[in-house]
């Protein structure tokens, strides 16, 4: 269809003025981003009460509100020798029309680049504080504002601790989501980000905010994690692969922690025998530097159970700290603690019931070479898994009861306990009771916990006198000595001395001291 001349000359001008309202849009623009440039800027400042930095700003109207910038940068005012608060290379804004020109002003995805925060540290002064409460109640009223969703992968989070001694903490977030983010409310999150040390993935979700600009580290937070793949072989002396589930609340500097650990095949490195551990826990967390309180953990290891307290300090395994925990059992095998320390068969089974204090210096050697031991420990039933041993210990039983023509065949039990401290591998026993049918062995030595070497000595307070642990005419022959050994209602007190190693112990009489005893 053919248009008239008039139509013609109305379409025309239609086009010509449709032509000009977009130049003039895009002058406007144009001529707008600085002014809107400086408008974010100081509406920011104003926001946050902080020192705003930013870069290049482009604006697009139509057919929605889409903003585009680069390096922006926050620094909190007052706080001087700390890196920014937030930084971002790039930021992309979009919102719909009937959104934007709304109150509150909503913005439908704000998509942040390279975002690095660095959380500074708890309490850097009242003289801030005051000044940021001046200016907020002299101030211009804060712009309310919504953001329905933020996507910021690859963000770089950093706590700054008070020490300055001390690292910061440093969390590498693969991908975040936030939504409903507005000043004063709290916001949602999904995060996954990778541990640094042990590797490992976490993934968590929850709670955050409203944020403290005063003090960042009173920020409330809580949600739940899963955390996968750890390695534990980044620490010197263990292995394994760790798997953790748990919730947590409270503030940033604060955070209660509940959940369970697992490490299907933990295991020392010195002795490589894998072992299942399984750990309950209820600790408190520093989220500003990474300090952990333990208020205790319960821990099973394979059929024993026990309890560890007290603090560790982030990084201590690794760096210039010293780990210092309280652990205590009741009940507890023997046999599975020594399946983590010994090589092989473990050379004894029984109950074991301890408490002990447990230190680690810092170091890089193993840890089974720098960890300290102080404590107690108390054992019952004990029956050693060597045969050669367990017949020596009957051979010993049954001349003690005064039946040295008994045979060696029938297995028999014994008791320890005494207090003991380990150092640098060597296991000191101050005094150490070891008790079988018939006697009863005090000694004091050291035990070298990687090869097993004995070197003890102390008394045995037998049941029988000489005589009587001798058959033929020797038994006539010590009867006049019976008296020398005899003492306090025991048959002989012997002194004694034990050496060779756990697989092949020697039990010997302390020539020497017999001479020397008055």
């Amino acid at each position: 269809m053919k248009l008239s001349r008039n139509a013609r000359i109305v379409l025309g001008v239609f086009l010509g003025f449709i032509l000009v309202l977009l130049i003039v849009i895009a002058v406007a623009i144009n001529r707008f981003e600085p002014v809107a440039r400086q408008y974010a800027i100081s509406a920011l400042r104003e926001q946050y009460h902080s020192d705003v930095q930013l870069g290049d700003l482009q604006l697009s109207l139509f057919p929605t509100v889409k903003a585009t910038g680069e390096n922006l940068v926050f620094r909190l005012e007052g706080r001087q020798g700390v890196p920014p608060l937030i930084t971002i290379r790039r930021f992309t804004i979009e919102a719909r029309l009937i959104g934007f020109f709304r109150a509150p002003k909503h913005i439908r995805l704000l998509k942040l680049e390279g975002l690095e925060i660095h959380v500074p540290p708890h309490g850097q002064g009242e003289q801030e504080k005051t000044a940021t409460a001046a200016k907020s109640s002299s101030g211009p009223t804060r712009i309310p504002l919504i953001f329905e969703e933020i996507v910021a992968n690859g963000t770089k989070l950093q706590t700054l601790p008070s020490d300055p001694s001390k690292d910061p903490l440093d969390f590498d977030i693969r991908e975040l989501t936030l939504h409903h983010v507005g000043v004063g409310q709290p916001m949602t999150y999904h995060a996954r980000l990778r541990n640094p040390k042990p590797p490992g993935d976490i993934h968590a979700d929850g709670r955050f905010g409203p944020w403290q600009r005063e003090d960042p580290s009173q920020t409330p937070v809580s949600g739940a994690y899963a955390f996968r793949d750890a390695d534990l072989g980044v620490f010197h002396g263990i292995t394994g692969t760790l798997a953790s589930n748990g919730k947590y609340q409270g503030r940033l500097e604060r955070i209660e922690v509940q959940g369970t650990a697992d490490v299907p095949e933990f295991a020392l490195t010195s002795a490589m025998q894998p072992i299942p551990l399984h750990t309950t826990f209820n600790v408190t967390v520093d989220g500003t530097n990474g300090d952990t309180i333990l208020h205790p953990v319960r821990a099973q290891l394979d059929d024993s159970a026990f309890e560890v307290s007290g603090a560790i300090e982030r990084h201590a395994l690794e760096k210039h700290k010293t780990i210092s925990l309280d652990a205590k059992g009741s009940g507890d095998q023997i046999q599975d603690f020594l399946r983590l320390a010994v090589k092989g068969k473990s050379p004894m089974t029984g109950g074991i019931s301890f408490q002990s204090r447990v230190v680690i210096p810092p170091g890089e050697s193993d840890v089974l070479v720098r960890l300290g031991l102080n404590g107690s420990f108390d054992m019952t039933d004990v029956r050693f898994t060597s045969q050669d041993v367990a017949q020596k210990l009957a051979n010993l039983s049954n001349h003690a009861l005064g039946k040295p023509k008994a045979p060696d065949t029938e297995p028999i039990s014994a008791k320890l306990g005494g207090k003991f401290r380990l150092n640098r591998g060597t296991m000191t026993l101050p005094r150490l009771s070891f008790t079988i049918p018939g006697a009863q062995i005090t000694l004091r030595g050291t035990y070298q916990i990687a090869n097993g070497a004995i070197d003890m000595q102390g008394h045995a307070r037998l049941q029988a006198t000489i005589s009587q642990m001798t058959t033929g005419v020797k038994r006539i022959f010590l009867k006049p000595i019976d008296p020398l050994f005899r003492r306090d209602g025991a048959g002989a007190v012997l002194p004694i001395k034990i050496g060779g190693t756990r697989g092949d112990p020697s039990f010997n009489l302390d020539i020497g001291r017999v001479l020397t005893r008055h």
